[in-house]
This record gives structure tokens, sequence and C-alpha cells, in this order.
């Protein structure tokens, strides 16, 4: 088993000039690469960071968030990535519960991250900002730890031996309570997860991947984790926003092979090449994945009509369990709606019941996954990591069924969760807080499909006094509590009797979700 810097070592070796990874503007080949991060490994053995020691990331994606990874492999410190929508108040719950030792963040975080020394979270001292241009007094600059030519991949000396079992990452991911939780995973997880991607995929190293979802989620970071395993060339897509036109520029430019996006991301480059009218894209060759939420019959069928010599795949997993089953291009059609079946190396996901028996095959249940690479607990939250195991399986929730193929069909994703371009929205999180207006007497929040976001956020409200609700002021007072992706995107008023609620009180959502059909 070998943690992620031994990798990357050891490919600098066979392929030193080989380009490793490349953004819009700047790339950087194996060997050069392992010189730049040793020196930001250095600079963190200097800080007395010590193994164990969490480093938090606040960044879109970026070569530093790459070199971060690294550095904190090497040293035996634990990367703690920061999904760069949290609000204010969701980034300093990240910050507090991972107990972080040092914050490494963009400038255009700068507002949000000023509160973590503000409030003396972190201080000053740990704080590194990867800036352009700007000075930003009594912060240390990113840019300023490389401006040393010196080689300092042999002189960076740890104090402790770095374990298969050793922890490297924290993933922090919402849970039903509105509280988030951090997931945590080890070295040998993360190797064993590229291991199956690369088979699963029959990744070569002569392949490219181009990965447009954020490295803070899973889905990027172990993408990248297999592709570097296998000493390919990898683009990272660094806008801020997504752009159809830029990412067909970055596939055909490039040469890509293999590209991970979410079906909004689908149905924008489907809309821009209807609109531009673009020929010629049957040339392309991708493996084109199909992730964080499902996709309509529709849009695979565009998808494989305007690349004709790509391939469609999709998977099912979570923060938790990683990648559990996969669809290959010769089953999309003959299985729609299907997530696939197990991925190699796993046991048979088990769906149960109630009682946690095993279900018969098209009966309803739990999914319960057993993947090599599980991941060991959620941080400092044992309780919670004690609802989430079952002996060797876990479970995040999803109700699920299989067919007598063995293909898995997703019923509900944790029940009422939300799916909105990718994102994994919880409605009690949004619940609790909208309860906190002044004017609201009862909420309840339910997704909506919709064309381009998959689902969107809708709130029904029952006011405290007729006609006493202005949405401009609402939408004044949310925007500083959450993150703008969950705000809601649309509000109805309703009266308490036309609540549904069951027997012991509590919201039927799914009578909610009905009436937005209708």
């Amino acid at each position: 088993m070998y943690c992620f810097h031994d990798i990357i070592n050891a490919k600098s070796k066979i392929y030193p000039r080989k380009v490793f990874i490349k953004s819009h503007n700047r790339k950087l080949s194996y060997s050069n690469f392992v010189i730049k991060a040793n020196k930001l490994a250095s600079y963190f053995n200097n800080k007395n960071l010590k193994k164990g020691d969490r480093v938090a990331i606040m960044t879109f994606n970026c070569l530093e968030f790459v070199e971060t990874m690294y550095a904190t492999s090497k040293l035996g410190l634990i990367i703690v990535p920061i999904n760069f929508r949290n609000s204010i108040k969701e980034f300093e719950e990240v910050i507090i519960q991972s107990k972080c030792n040092f914050l490494i963040f963009q400038e255009q975080f700068f507002d949000i991250c000023k509160l973590s020394w503000e409030k003396k979270i972190i201080e000053k001292k740990n704080l590194l900002i990867i800036s352009k241009k700007k000075i930003y007094p009594s912060i240390k600059s990113y840019r300023n730890i490389f401006a040393s030519k010196t080689d300092t991949s042999s002189k960076v000396t740890r104090t402790k031996k770095i374990n298969k079992e050793d922890i490297w990452s924290i993933m922090f991911t919402s849970g039903t309570t509105g509280k988030p939780k951090g997931v945590v995973r080890n070295h040998e997880s993360y190797y064993l997860l590229s291991l199956t991607t690369s088979i699963e995929l029959s990744i070569k190293n002569e392949d490219s991947a181009l990965l447009v979802m954020p490295l803070c989620h899973a889905n990027s970071f172990n993408f990248f984790c297999a592709y570097a395993l296998n000493g390919t060339t990898i683009n990272i897509y660094t806008n801020e926003t997504f752009s159809a036109k830029t990412f067909l520029d970055l596939i055909i430019s490039n040469n890509v092979g293999f590209t991970s996006l979410v079906p909004t991301h689908y149905i924008m480059i489907l809309d821009y090449i209807k609109e531009n009218n673009l020929t010629r894209l049957d040339q392309l060759k991708v493996k084109f994945m199909i992730s964080s939420a499902p996709a309509r019959k529709k849009t695979k069928k565009l998808i494989l009509h305007h690349f004709k010599n790509s391939s469609l795949y999709e998977l099912y997993g979570s923060s938790e369990s990683g990648w559990v089953t996969m669809l290959h291009p010769n089953e999309q059609f003959s299985n729609l709606g299907s997530v696939g079946r197990e991925c190699v190396g796993s046991s048979n996901v088990k769906i149960l019941n109630a009682k946690k028996k095993e279900v018969k095959d098209g009966k309803v249940g739990e999914l319960y996954a057993c993947t090599p690479y599980n991941f060991s607990y959620y941080w400092n939250n044992k309780e919670k990591t004690k609802e989430a195991f079952l002996n060797d399986y876990v479970t995040v929730g999803d109700l699920a069924y299989r067919d007598k193929k063995g293909y898995i069909y997703l019923v509900d994703r944790k029940q009422n969760m939300i799916i909105s371009g990718g994102e994994n929205i919880y409605p009690s999180e949004i619940e609790s807080i909208i309860s906190l207006y002044e004017k609201i007497k009862d909420v309840a929040v339910v997704g909506q499909q919709d064309r381009k976001w998959g689902e969107i956020v809708c709130a029904f409200l029952v006011l405290k006094k007729d006609n006493d609700f202005d949405e401009i002021s609402f939408y004044k007072w949310i925007k500083k509590r959450i993150a703008k992706y969950k705000q809601p995107k649309k509000i109805i008023i309703i009266k308490q009797e036309d609540m549904p609620i069951n027997s012991t009180g509590k919201i039927i959502h799914s009578n909610l979700r009905k009436l937005l059909k209708n």
C-alpha cells in the first residue's frame, strides 16, 4: 500500500518530464511538481505541524490544492477540504469541529476566512493566503514559500513514520440533523479506491482526465488519486463557474479521455451544442461519467448522439463508502434507471428492512455497502458512526431495490434529500434555519424537478400573520445564514391546516412533493 506522496514520487522518477497537472494557464511536470510540493511540506515542517494535525483548505480548483494534498500526505497531516459554497456559519462549524491547526485559502474567500482569526479560532501565523498580486499585511502569502530555488525534496524530516492506517482526510458532509459530519478516511482506503477505479475504467498511463467537479468533493478528489496512480496527465477546471464553451475547448485542445460531470453540466453542454449547431464532436473519444445525481434517458441519448465515439458511465457512491456500484457503457439502456452493480472488489450490496433483514429482489429497503475502502468513522461523533455501521457494512440512509439481474435502483436518496446541480441538500438543515425567521410559524422544504439543476429547493411557509411577509427582506436575512445553492428558489405560502402531518406530528414531505406536480 502506498500513500499519495509515495505514488507521485514514484511517477516523478518514471515520467520526470511528463505533464502531471494542468490548469487553464499553468502546468507542472511530475518532477517539478514534486520539487514545488516539497517546499510546501518543508514550510509545514518548519511551522512545527505534527502528524495528525489538521490543515484546512478553502479554494476553487487550483494547483495549490493538489500541492497541499501532497504535503499533508508526506508529513502525516490531515487535509480538511472545505466546500467553497459554504456560508460563514458552515465554514466556522467545520473549522471548530476539526480543531483546525492551519488554514490555506484563496483571496476570494478573505471575508469568510477572516472571522477565523478575528474570533481567535486560528492564529494569523497559521494562515496562508493564495493571492495573485495583492499583499495582505500579517498574513503569509502562499507564493512567497516558493521564492527559493532550492530542491527541498530530501530535506523534509518527519517525526513519525506515515502508515497506511493513518488518517489522511476529513471531508465534511451535512447530516440530516443539519450538523456537518466529518468523514474520516485513511491512506489505505484511498489506495484501494484508486485501484478499483483503475480497473473499472481501464485507466492507462497515456490517458488524460479533466476534473470539473470541485476537489473539495469526494468525486474529484477520488478521481484525481486514481488518475495520479496511473501516471496520467490531469487537467483541472479552474474557472469559478461552469462554461460549456470552455469545457468543450479544454476537452478538444487537451485530447481529454475522461471527465466526471453531474446531469446539470450535461444539460448545459447539450444546450450549447444545439444553440451553436456544433458538429464534428464524434471525433472525440471521451469516457463520460455521470455522478452525484441520476440522469434522464433523453439526456443520455443526446450525449451519445453528439459524441458518437465516446462512452457513458454512471456510478453510485458516497463520501462514506466511495464507489459502490457502476453502470458501464454497454449496460446504459438495457438497465435504464439503474446505478449498476457492485464495483470490483466489493461485497454484495445488502438491501435491509427496518429489522436489518435482507429483503427479496424487487423490494425496497435501506442500502448497505461493504467496500474495501469504507470510511473509518465520523470525526468526534461516535453516535453517528455507530448508526452508519452494521458490522463491515455502511449506510448513508439511501433506499433502493435490486432486480433479478443484480442491478441496483435508487428509490429515494437519504429519503428527503434534494440534489441540485450535483450538491446534496438536506431539507431539515434549511428548515431549522428558516424557522428562526420571526414572521414564520412553520416550514417544510422539498425538492422540485428542474430541467437545468435536477432539483430546486422549494419552501412551504406558514406565516404567523396573514399578508405579513416580504420576500426581499426574507432573502436578505437568509443569505447571511446559508449558502446560496441551498436557498429556496421557490416559496409557497400555505395555511397551517394545509401542512400535511402524520399521527406523530411529523411533516409528510412526500405529500408536498405531490402538490408541486399538480
